[in-house]
């Protein structure tokens, strides 16, 4: 009979041990848990920050500005084309150094983002602020460049397409 009571003695030993170590493991889980999330917590307060934004307010960096204002002249034609999206593509890759996939994805972003506001002077004010204040006149006049090369992209440009480059002109004092 005593042997029966030592060998439940044991299995009960192992029992509570087996059912600690469990419980370690679960803690260890949520500490790991708990500091992932204080790592996220300067993310998740930037984007609730940002949540309040909608459209264009969510812009900071003068290059997606830059694209946004190509949009525009593109825009100003109508449809954005395939020519047109291929040229600020290219000129994205070039002037701004970014991959190929890459550019896709700041045209896919820039076109979302400024959507809601697509045409208005708004949209063009806050993006030439923007640029102004990121960069240098001379990169301004580079821009002027690209712009030119954008409304080019399917010929001649439309009228309307000039009116958008004389707007950003006259916001940044470019003289043609």
């Amino acid at each position: 009979m005593h042997i029966l009571m030592l060998i439940l003695g044991a299995l009960s030993a192992v029992g509570v041990l087996i059912w600690r170590i469990q419980a370690a493991a679960s803690a260890a889980r949520e500490i790991g848990d708990y500091a992932k999330e204080a790592a996220n917590l300067p993310r998740k307060l930037a984007f609730r920050r940002r949540t309040g934004k909608k459209g264009a307010d969510l812009v900071s960096d003068p290059r997606e500005a830059a694209v946004i204002i190509m949009l525009e002249i593109a825009r100003a034609r109508g449809e954005v084309t395939r020519e047109q999206k291929n040229k600020i593509e290219a000129i994205i890759v070039q002037q701004f150094a970014f991959e190929a996939e890459e550019a896709d994805e700041i045209l896919t972003q820039a076109a979302w983002v400024s959507a809601p506001d697509a045409g208005t002077d708004r949209l063009m004010r806050r993006m030439v602020k923007i640029v102004q204040a990121g960069v240098s006149h001379e990169d301004i006049v580079e821009l002027d460049d690209m712009l030119i090369q954008v409304s080019e992209a399917d010929g001649a440009p439309s009228s309307e397409q000039l009116a958008v480059l004389q707007t950003f002109r006259r916001m940044t004092g470019v003289l043609s």
